[in-house]
């Protein structure tokens, strides 16, 4: 193969990148390369989203010049940053609340300053609903200047939100002696006023159903007193349920009652037996009907006896009542016991083919 001609090798030479003559060009250190302009951008403090794991030269500068100064200095220009954030709305809040936070902390013997500070991290902390802290920071405020109307409107405020409306009356009664024409204040003082109405509207009503409720219950106690009835409490849920009422009106007693079929298992309720009706009151129109239970239609009115058990002493015994007599009568007897504020009954048929009567009776006489 020929070898290339002297033209041709210095053709090729020619398309070769040219030497620059003179000195290299100087790169400053704080050259970008556009090639990864994003990652350069993110040491750059301006652009930083989040803090640097790494030291960062750029950034330690900037933030010792934020302590550049007087204490008065560094303190008002946290103060004037964290107004800033506060103007940007509620996204900043928190680090409004930041900028006061360190304002309060420095040295400043500026108590202007402070108070400013102290009054504005409240307003940060009264919009987050964060009620104990503005309450605190608007305390320590006062300490400064107790005619900060500004810390007494927002402490009115925290303390209407937390439904603590005497104080919060108190709070704007101290503001308006300093500024009687402020609306704010008036017009949450108006709102609380209203409020504490309507609650101690309710408080009244409650009070006035306990007082009815106590003074039920006393005279009910006194009128089983004077009939020498006697209640022995084994459940305190079922005496609780138990409703036992006075009449006003009549003064007499309306009991519940449970008349019991042994034999059968079944039972009957009675909501309201006053105590002047007799037991063939109710259960001529209890049997006015043969009972679905009643297999042998035993059980009616002409066919029925009633029975209670007396529970005192060690061996109950069963004692026989007549139907004509009143409720109130058989309760009265010494025998009886109500037993959790429910008396009850016995009902046994008179003439039955059937043998669980007698024995039904006999397992008491063997007691």
């Amino acid at each position: 193969m020929a070898e290339p001609t002297k033209e041709k090798q210095e053709a090729t030479v020619n398309e070769e990148e040219p030497a620059v003559a003179g000195p290299k060009k100087h790169r400053s250190q704080f050259a970008m390369d556009f090639d990864n302009l994003d990652e350069e951008l993110s040491k750059v403090p301006l652009f930083m989203s989040e803090l640097p794991a790494e030291e960062n030269d750029s950034l330690a500068a900037l933030q010792s010049l934020v302590y550049d100064g007087t204490p008065e200095e560094v303190a008002q220009n946290f103060r004037e940053q964290g107004n800033d954030c506060f103007r940007a709305g509620k996204s900043r809040y928190r680090d409004a609340i930041a900028y006061y936070t360190k304002a309060i902390e420095t040295e400043c013997k500026d108590q202007s300053i402070i108070e400013a500070c102290l009054a504005n991290r409240a307003a940060c902390n009264l919009e987050l609903k964060n009620y104990g802290r503005v309450l605190n920071d608007c305390s320590k405020c006062l300490k400064i200047n107790p005619k900060n109307i500004k810390a007494l409107y927002r402490s009115a405020k925290a303390l209407f939100a937390l439904d603590k409306l005497v104080e919060t009356i108190d709070c704007c009664d101290h503001a308006l002696a300093i500024d009687p024409e402020n609306k704010p204040v008036k017009e949450i003082r108006e709102r609380a006023a209203n409020r504490k109405k309507i609650i101690d509207e309710k408080i009244r009503q409650q009070e006035e159903r306990e007082a009815r409720e106590r003074q039920k219950k006393e005279n009910l106690e006194k009128a089983l007193k004077e009939r020498n009835i006697k209640i022995q409490i084994e459940d305190k849920e079922v005496r609780e349920k138990a409703n036992i009422e006075l009449d006003e009106e009549t003064q007499t007693i309306n009991w519940p009652v449970f008349f019991l079929y042994p034999e059968y298992k079944e039972s009957d309720y009675i909501q309201s037996f006053n105590e002047t009706h007799t037991f063939q009151d109710h259960l001529e129109v209890m049997f006015e009907q043969p009972a679905p239970w009643d297999a042998r239609h035993e059980y009616t009115i002409d066919n029925i006896e009633v029975y209670f058990e007396d529970t005192r002493g060690l061996n109950p015994k069963l004692l026989k009542i007549g139907k004509k007599l009143s409720l109130g009568k058989i309760l009265s007897l010494e025998q009886y016991v109500v037993k959790n504020g429910v008396p009850s009954f016995i009902i046994l048929p008179k003439t039955t083919q059937s043998s669980f009567k007698q024995e039904f009776i006999d397992k008491f006489k063997k007691q």
